[in-house]
């Protein structure tokens, strides 16, 4: 049964932004003939997924697909990512749990970090696999006056962090009714129309605990193509609320506001980074389908990779951050210059996106890969 929009009803939305990313693919591409190396057994398939989270679908994946050029070992150098690394070792980078191997004997197994050695081999039953052979010394930083010791080099993301960091944080989903429950600016300390950096404000609607917050206004309502379902409303980025004193109203300062500020506007809470970035490309259930709906960087004309966007599917689709998918452009209808009556030509795959942040109704993608043209409203399904 297909996993669509119209075959599973969706509950509240959550957070969103005003695009994301997800990537549909409707075939699986060939894997390719060629000899193993020396000593290596040839490829196995039907290898099952391995690392799902509770809850997930899990089903047998396709044969793994490497490419015939990967190398054996390989060095994490700065700036890759955990799909840029898959990249070097598999043709399709969403296979990267069918060859992953946690070392139980290596700090922190499940992350990688830049001077790490992977090392390529096959199990005993002969399935490829990759792990940390060799673990990079990670410098450490003491930190004075305070008792504390952190780690100079972070572990490497699984998606460029410049490219989606900013919508992370600053791209928010809400249906009506939660809007209408979120905190609220009532004035600021001046009886002034607008606000900006540095000016007092006071807002009400919650007990505030936390030392910063967000401001957003609601913005454009996204709606489901073809039925036209309401989906959510996306909020837009005001800047930042520093608390000064909890109460009714509490008492905040604006910071670092990228546009005026008005009564009404809401106050939100940070998302923990630590749940943002821990995630790696695997699959989409099977016969996944969506669409494009809107993209999040309005300043940019083009979706192209690195784009981020957002696609009508959700949790309740069972989407997870690292699900990858492929899109494909919309069929089209030309003249039969022969017969003179019409043909419908297929679309094409134009590109993948992987998903890094998932509400109940839609997500956020990155495209990661654009073979072609990438519009609005392009499907995106299995790959």
């Amino acid at each position: 049964m297909k996993t669509t929009r119209s075959s599973r009803r969706l509950g509240a939305a959550l957070p969103l932004a005003t695009a994301v990313l997800l990537g549909a693919c409707a075939q699986t591409p060939p894997q390719p003939e060629s000899n193993p190396a020396p000593g290596e057994p040839p490829p196995t398939p039907g290898l099952q997924a391995t690392g799902t989270e509770p809850g997930a679908v899990v089903s047998a994946t396709a044969p793994v697909a490497l490419r015939p050029d990967h190398p054996q070992t390989y060095t994490v150098a700065p700036g890759d990512t955990l799909w840029s690394i898959a990249q070097r070792f598999l043709q399709n980078p969403w296979q990267w749990r069918d060859i992953w191997r946690q070392n139980p004997q290596i700090r922190n197994p499940n992350r990688i970090y830049p001077g790490d050695v992977l090392k390529f081999s096959h199990d005993p039953s002969g399935k490829p696999q990759l792990e940390v052979a060799e673990r990079a010394e990670v410098p450490l930083l003491k930190l004075s006056p305070e008792v504390r010791i952190e780690t100079l080099t972070q572990p490497i993301p699984p998606v460029p962090r410049a490219a989606v960091e900013s919508f992370l944080t600053r791209a928010v989903v809400m249906s009506e009714a939660q809007w209408k429950e979120t905190p609220y600016i009532v004035a600021d300390d001046d009886s002034q129309v607008v606000y900006a950096d540095q000016d007092r404000v006071y807002a009400r609607g919650a007990l505030f605990d936390q030392p910063r917050y967000q401001v957003f206004r609601p913005g454009e309502e996204l709606r489901e193509p073809g039925s036209g379902r309401y989906l959510g409303t996306a909020g837009i980025y005001l800047g930042q609320a520093l608390l000064d004193r909890d109460g009714d109203p509490a008492t905040f300062t604006l910071a670092r506001t990228v546009a005026p500020v008005r009564p009404g506007d809401r106050v939100v809470e940070f998302e923990p980074e630590n749940e943002l970035y821990n995630f790696e490309p695997h699959p989409v259930p099977p016969d996944t389908e969506g669409f494009i709906l809107a993209k999040l960087d309005t300043d940019v004309t083009q979706i192209a990779q690195y784009s981020s966007v957002v696609v009508n599917l959700g949790a309740q689709e069972g989407l997870q951050p690292g699900h990858v998918l492929a899109i494909y452009g919309k069929d089209r209808t030309v003249d039969d210059p022969v017969s003179g009556g019409t043909v419908k030509l297929p679309g094409e795959r134009s590109g993948l996106l992987m998903i890094y942040k998932v509400h109940d109704l839609v997500s956020y993608g990155l495209v990661m890969q654009a073979e072609r043209s990438i519009r609005l409203q392009d499907r995106v399904t299995t790959p």
